[in-house]
């Protein structure tokens, strides 16, 4: 999760939209950029399941928000805002991919290996990583979508809600679908 600037101080997102509204500074998105890079881009991963083309969509995801930034009302928190352009960015990519399978990816660059992790482990934590990416590949994206929002990225259900346009109880439905399908999915692999 992007932790809170105001604790340290720091201006807010909105804070650094409405700056950069009035001044035009170009440093106030790299912040903003800086901010949000690591949390879109695994946002996308997880939907896309593809390290090479979820690097290529955050870059397009930032250059859509920035540019659409005069369309920020301020309705919404800044995160919300752009988290809608990334899931909606994400949606695109998949439909117009729609005829060619998923085959997942290793997982996120930023995924650290424990030290004390034994190569039979790390064989067996691999391959477990494959089968959750196979699992969530088999999701439509609208599954997809609330579980890896709610689950991963442990976005509040309310949040989860406004970026995608429906209720809360929409989005408890949708994890709970997403969750039963990957059990089920999962499940010869997690009993054998």
């Amino acid at each position: 999760m992007v932790s809170d600037p105001t604790a340290s101080g720091q201006p807010t997102d909105e804070a650094l939209v409405s700056r950069f509204k009035t001044s035009g500074a170009t440093e106030l998105l790299d912040e903003l950029a800086r901010r949000h890079l690591r949390q879109v881009r695994n946002m996308l991963f997880h939907m896309v399941l593809n390290q090479a083309d979820a690097d290529d969509l955050a870059q397009e995801v930032l250059l859509r928000a920035f540019r659409g930034l005069g369309q920020f009302d301020g309705r919404a928190r800044f995160s919300t805002w752009l988290y809608t352009i990334t899931l909606n960015t994400a949606r695109t990519f998949l439909a117009r991919r729609a005829r060619v399978p998923v085959v997942p990816t290793a997982s996120p660059v930023d995924a650290a290996i424990p030290a004390h992790q034994t190569a039979s482990s790390r064989v067996l934590g691999n391959e477990l990583d494959d089968r959750i990416s196979a699992g969530l590949a088999s999701l439509s994206p609208k599954l997809r979508a609330a579980l890896v929002l709610t689950v991963i990225h442990e976005l509040d259900v309310s949040d989860v809600a406004a970026v995608e346009g429906c209720t809360a109880a929409t989005v408890y439905w949708r994890v709970y679908q997403a969750r039963k399908q990957l059990r089920k999915f999962l499940g010869a692999y997690l009993d054998g």
